[in-house]
């Protein structure tokens, strides 16, 4: 089925794991180990200000991120992502002038209306642009509603729902995209970004597709599902279920070998996925980060973690500060 796309994010989203640090043949390998996949996108990494590697997948410039492709790649397959007001808008060519066209910015909640103008500006460039509102569980109906219509009236490429926390449940996660599927127009296409603290990912995909009709739909992926805290839905898996109910033609042998050749030795040394801090985030709608930190003190109990999670204030569940958690988990403590 043609609607259906999938947007592989492991060299973007995976880099929480390793620092973005996989290395240049790595990056290589898997860019190109993805495109004999068949995966329609294939996200390399971030644009970000102040950064001077060549081996990681934090770039500095559309220039760099093609210097670290392989030289045969399909360059419109590549998607490159930024995070509002950490890339300067000056520092994008035309499109013209840029053998990248996929850009992809993420931007929360108080930042919208500056990333909706971010993506008009780049629209305006001649770049396909995915637009990325972040946490799009802390939305009323109404809000998600008025940042659909701003989308629309600037028409990008693609919409993403980013379920920041993995707190999507399914009836949510259907709520959602009934919403999107109503209020964006026909035009613009739905791209879903499920993690995992709940072990719903691939469920809630499939709830997707299977409502999707005539709607254009992205998934995001990773291969092993290598990301943040709980990680995200596998592309493996997602690829072999296309396959196998939707007529796709992803070849999962390259994305074994992707697993086996390069993810597997990194989950070896930093394990991802499944525990109870990063379900008990999602549960109460906390940024993963606080997760991350509450785990490395093994005398807390899961008790423990619950009561600090809930007693974090509104304003930071979703701004991580390491000042606030560590504050709170003093006070556990005494």
């Amino acid at each position: 089925m043609c609607n259906i796309k999938v947007l592989d994010c492991t060299l973007r989203d995976g880099g929480y794991v390793n620092n973005w640090n996989f290395g240049s043949d790595s990056v290589k390998f898997i860019v190109s180990k993805l495109q004999l996949a068949n995966v329609e996108y294939i996200e390399v990494g971030f644009l970000t200000d102040g950064v001077n590697s060549e081996s990681n997948t934090l770039f500095s410039s559309l220039e760099d991120v093609c210097a670290a492709l392989p030289e045969d790649i399909d360059c419109s397959k590549i998607v490159v992502m930024f995070k509002v007001g950490k890339f300067s808008l000056n520092n994008f060519p035309n499109a013209s002038n840029s053998k990248i066209k996929n850009i992809r910015l993420i931007f929360k909640k108080h930042e919208v209306d500056f990333g909706i103008l971010a993506a008009k500006k780049l629209i305006s460039m001649g770049y396909r642009v995915f637009v990325n509102p972040t946490f799009c569980a802390n939305y009323s109906n109404g809000e998600f509603t008025k940042l659909l219509t701003q989308v629309n009236e600037i028409s990008p490429f693609a919409f993403s729902v980013v379920d920041s926390t993995g707190a999507l449940n399914e009836a949510d996660n259907m709520q959602i995209f009934k919403v999107c599927n109503s209020a964006l127009a026909k035009n613009i296409a739905l791209c879903f970004h499920f993690h995992n603290n709940l072990q719903l990912a691939f469920s809630n995909a499939k709830q997707v597709l299977e409502s999707l009709g005539d709607r254009k739909i992205i998934l995001d992926s990773t291969i092993y599902g290598i990301g943040r805290g709980a990680g995200n839905l596998q592309t493996e898996i997602l690829a072999e279920y296309l396959n196998n109910n939707f007529s796709k033609n992803y070849n999962i042998s390259y994305l074994q070998e992707i697993l086996n050749c390069t993810i597997a030795p990194i989950y070896k040394k930093s394990p991802w996925g499944f525990t109870i801090p990063y379900y008990l985030s999602a549960k109460n709608g906390c940024h993963p980060y606080y997760a991350k930190f509450l785990s490395k003190f093994a005398n807390l109990t899961y008790s423990q973690i619950n009561c600090i999670m809930q007693s974090i204030p509104a304003k930071y569940k979703n701004i991580y500060d390491e000042k606030v958690i560590a504050t709170l988990f003093s006070s556990a403590m005494k």
